[in-house]
């Protein structure tokens, strides 16, 4: 019983998990990592909406960063800006 217990509470966690990605496609361009914020703001838009925080690195540096959360056809994104530029990319399932 515990075992299958353990099972599901796995599942469930796997489908609510975001997959990063490299790039989101528009209607007629796409905005990848590396991609400056005037960039993203002119090819998705204004964002649904945007929280900022403080990121870490790998060295222990802190950054301001920026989470703009996107609905393109139908699937949830969530691009993360650092120092001006796409850091990271998330497609929320």
């Amino acid at each position: 019983m515990k075992k299958l217990f353990l099972v599901c509470l796995l599942c469930v966690s796997t489908f609510a998990a975001a997959t990063e990605v490299r790039s989101i496609r528009t209607s007629n361009d796409f905005v990848e990592i590396g991609s400056s914020k005037d960039s993203v703001y002119q090819k998705l838009g204004k964002p649904n909406s945007v929280n900022h925080y403080v990121l870490k690195d790998r060295a222990g540096w802190s950054h301001a960063a920026t989470d703009l959360s996107y609905k393109v056809d139908n699937e949830n994104y969530i691009v993360t800006i650092v120092n001006g530029s796409v850091y990271k990319i998330e497609w929320v399932r």
